[in-house]
């Protein structure tokens, strides 16, 4: 089947109380200890911050997290002094895609070029957990197990494979044809045979931004019966939305997370903001995207601030209902790596440093149901945290200024050279 061959990218807890936290020891003797000492530790976006905190890893997991004062390092372990930085928990980016050629080719490239690869795109910005919404299943699922496998260091992936069109509904910017639904049948057909093939998930456009007008939209019909064959598997299903119709579609669909702001649509109607948000369909603004796109085109300046207005006023319509938001760039389609902007550009949208955190940490970690994992700075969860300079608090974009990046413990980016004990995961 074509699809197979697709290249496809997207276009347009313990929730933390105000007390000191916990420094319970879980630690396995035997096991060296790493110890961030010195800087401002977050918790979760919840907590009090820690100044002069400690975080002790141990075992590839958190041992103990509390003030220096309190926090006893044991004899023998590794210090990394970060006096003057912040430790925040691992960063999740909600949508990304390998579909550039060292992602086509990634069951044979060297670990070094892959390493590379991985570093730019996603580690030094502190993206330890991914979910790519689009791409070869094949190369991701091999990206993905010779990560895990600890051949070389990389994010954790979840991967939703080949997107779903509706008929007639390949966008204009993808040059091979995608499989398109055309009956509630035939679509629980594919998402059996897909899921079988070790996909984590199912991306739908439920509207398509194809070369001619009116731009296909995706039967409720369809969209239910995919969101209802896959949530019998206990898998999420994503939505590329493109404006009202395709939204709307997604979301009495049941979906599970939107994939994109639809400022093409402008201002959305009350009452598909409220539906969102009671259906518990969370969003992934990408609000960079839009304004990259647009640049990019050389559009009229009026044209890039109707379109950046009508997305924040999305964004900021959701959160204020108490929607879930997840962080997401479309890197790997969009080729400005750097996350900067859309952390400035959720700011300006209305969201404070604790609604951005949330959006990189436990939102998606409770989206995806890795709550008891990760997405805290806690005792027994993985080691995943992100070192930055700065104060977050006051400069969002210190989120952008990572010094250091550990997965499950081990040392996989750090803005100066790696120890050479530290820098590479070994197998389990």
């Amino acid at each position: 089947m074509d699809w197979k061959v697709l290249f496809v990218a997207g276009a347009v807890g313990l929730v933390g109380c105000r007390t000191p936290a916990s420094s319970e020891r879980i630690a396995d003797p035997e096991v060296p200890t790493l110890a961030l000492v010195g800087g401002t530790v977050y918790p979760s976006p919840e907590a009090t911050p820690i100044p002069e905190g400690v975080v002790l890893i141990s075992a590839g997991r958190i041992s103990a997290v509390g003030p220096r004062s309190e926090v006893e390092i044991p004899a023998g372990a590794t210090v990394l002094d970060t006096s003057g930085q912040t430790l925040l928990a691992g960063f999740w980016n909600s949508h990304v895609h390998f579909t550039e050629p060292w992602g086509q080719e990634s069951a044979t490239q060297p670990a070094p070029v892959l390493e590379q690869h991985l570093r730019n795109m996603l580690l030094r910005h502190g993206f330890v957990h991914v979910v790519d919404t689009g791409s070869f299943p094949e190369a991701t699922l091999a990206l993905r197990r010779r990560i895990e496998a600890g051949e070389l260091a990389g994010p954790s992936i979840i991967t939703a494979g080949a997107p779903l069109a509706p008929v007639d509904g390949t966008p204009w910017y993808v040059p091979v044809k995608l499989p398109e639904l055309r009956t509630p049948e035939q679509a629980k057909a594919i998402v059996k045979e897909q899921l079988a093939g070790g996909t984590d998930a199912i991306k739908l456009f439920t509207a398509s931004l194809t070369a001619h007008k009116p731009y296909p939209v995706m039967p409720l019909a369809i969209v239910q019966a995919v969101t209802e064959e896959a949530h019998a598997h206990g898998k999420p299903v994503f939505a590329h939305p493109t404006n009202v119709a395709g939204l709307s579609a997604a979301v009495e669909g049941g979906v599970d997370v939107v994939v994109h702001t639809a400022p093409m649509a402008g201002p959305l109607p009350d009452s598909l903001h409220e539906a969102m948000v009671r259906r518990k369909v969370a969003l992934v603004p990408t609000l960079s995207l839009f304004e990259w796109e647009l640049k990019r085109a050389n559009e009229e300046p009026a044209v890039l601030e109707r379109f950046t207005q009508a997305g924040a006023e999305q964004v900021r319509h959701h959160a204020r209902l108490g929607g879930r938001i997840l962080f997401g760039t479309d890197v790997g389609y969009m080729t400005d790596d750097d996350p900067r902007r859309e952390y400035t550009l959720l700011r300006e949208a209305g969201l404070d440093l604790r609604d951005i955190l949330a959006s990189l940490t436990t939102n998606p970690a409770t989206q995806f149901g890795q709550d008891s994992r990760t997405g805290r700075l806690a005792p027994g969860l993985d080691a995943d945290v992100v070192v930055i300079d700065g104060d977050p608090s006051r400069d969002i974009e210190a989120l952008a200024k990572v010094r250091l990046v550990l997965r499950q413990g081990k040392l996989v980016y750090r803005s100066s050279p790696i120890p050479s004990s530290l820098a590479r995961p070994t197998a389990p």
